[in-house]
């Protein structure tokens, strides 16, 4: 329902192509900034425009990230809407039109993923608000988002085309890259499990009526919109039966659910008392990409564009959330060492270890996941010893999950009656990429944000 009411919302959208002066100083930067990631000339019109839209430095000159994972833009970002980086992104995305840039690049692997940098940008533009006493760019997020919405329809693949995309997961196992088990001894080496998918790791399934509330992990698809699926998986160490019977005993606990404290003696909370899994448990975040086809359908893809890995090496009595306090004293806390993998463009288009980069213990990342309004890189700019403050990534895994034992799992309601018990499937084999189906999908269908995209392409006035 909510497409056809941003349909009619859209039916009149002003869409003149008009030539955006940009001056000299500003077209030169855009120029250094422009990574090689689409094709070997930094100046090929697929590096430009995605430098135009992703790639960004401070007003001291400081460098970031050129092939993140996600756009460096926040709810309250004017970048892209005001001043130079308007202009040029219009020109850049006008210059991409007008030429049928699209054609220029017939592999699927990389329009899937200039497709999905693209969607990443229009979706921020939708739901970015002004700070107060700013302008709030109606005018400008159209012109943005009618040239972006007319860039993806013509990058959109086949069914068959995203169909046959790459499980870069098995070709990162299979590149022998990373160690396959967590070693002890060697804490600080990042690790990736050869048998995530198959019955050694328990998925946590989510009951189907909850699906369209974003499944398991809610916070993590609504943080990107449902354009990307987020799949949880479980391993004690004695592997899946162990695994089962614990997850059977949470279900079957006789009072997961006492009454709050004073402040909320009308609520319920998770019962403290529950039983924790053992030390060496395993927990991994599976981050999956979605795209849409040439008939404006979504599509689960194979993927992955993360993996956040957490072991829990002793299991402890924290209760108090993060923060403040010394991380390092909240990391030993908390019992748990934490591992991150994330795509990199440089490394998936070279088909190297499936694309899937570990990250550093100590690498910083922009991330705009659950973080406040304001536009970091600005506040950098402002005021540059914020960045003494700048945590590590995997540092700010604790942000959200720095209790001890099962406490540490903010899904962990999702395990609890009145949910369904987590299936067991026995030992029938899973069905080939069974976990492309998430529910994920469904969500999105019902996103304002996605409404608004099939507006501009079903209005008379889109660009052609």
């Amino acid at each position: 329902m909510r497409v056809f009411i941003a349909v009619v919302l859209l039916i009149v959208v002003p869409m003149t192509l008009r030539d955006m002066a940009i001056p000299a100083s500003a077209s030169e930067s855009a120029g250094k900034k422009a990574a090689a990631l689409y094709d070997p000339n930094p100046a090929h019109i697929w590096n430009r425009l995605y430098a135009a839209l992703w790639v960004r430095e401070d007003s001291h000159g400081g460098q970031y990230d050129a092939d993140p994972l996600d756009p460096p833009l926040w709810l309250e970002s004017e970048y892209l809407l005001a001043g130079p980086s308007h202009a040029r992104a219009l020109r850049v995305l006008d210059e991409f039109l007008q030429t049928h840039a699209e054609n220029l690049i017939r592999d699927p692997l990389k329009r899937a993923m200039l497709q999905r940098d693209l969607w990443a940008v229009f979706d921020w533009s939708v739901k970015q608000e002004s700070a107060r006493q700013m302008p709030h760019y109606e005018n400008e997020r159209r012109e943005l988002q009618t040239r972006l919405a007319e860039a993806l329809r013509r990058l959109a693949l086949s069914p068959k085309e995203i169909e046959l995309l790459p499980d870069n997961y098995a070709q990162a196992v299979a590149s022998g890259a990373f160690a396959k088990d967590y070693d002890p001894a060697h804490r600080e080496r990042a690790f990736l499990p050869p048998d995530l998918f198959d019955r050694s790791w328990i998925y946590i399934d989510s009951s189907p009526e909850e699906f369209n509330s974003g499944g398991v992990a809610p916070s993590h698809v609504q943080a990107f919109s449902g354009r990307s699926r987020f799949l949880i998986f479980m391993r004690l160490p004695k592997g899946r039966k162990p695994t089962l019977a614990y997850l059977q005993a949470l279900w079957n606990f006789p009072q997961p659910w006492v009454q709050g404290p004073d402040s909320a003696a009308d609520q319920a909370v998770i019962n403290p008392d529950l039983p924790s899994f053992p030390a060496g448990t395993e927990l991994a975040l599976v981050r999956q990409m979605t795209l849409f086809d040439g008939q404006g359908n979504l599509v689960p893809t194979p993927v992955t564009e993360s993996v956040q890995i957490r072991v829990y090496y002793a299991i402890t009595a924290t209760l108090q959330g993060c923060c403040p306090g010394d991380m390092s004293d909240i990391a030993r806390n908390s019992g748990q060492d934490f591992y991150q993998f994330t795509l990199s463009r440089a490394q998936f288009f070279a088909s190297k270890a499936g694309g899937l980069r570990a990250t550093g213990r100590d690498e910083k990342q922009l991330s705009t996941f659950q973080q406040q309004g304001g536009d970091l890189i600005d506040e950098f700019s402002e005021k540059p010893a914020l960045k003494k403050t700048w945590l590590p990534a995997l540092q700010t895994c604790l942000a959200c999950h720095s209790k001890g034992g099962v406490r540490s799992l903010n899904s962990l309601e999702k395990l609890l009656k009145p949910n369904r018990r987590q299936p067991d499937f026995g030992d029938e084999p899973y069905p080939p990429r069974w976990w492309l189906n998430a529910g994920t999908t469904d969500w999105k269908r019902d996103r304002y944000d996605w409404g608004l995209l099939n507006g501009y392409w079903r209005s008379d006035n889109r660009l052609h």
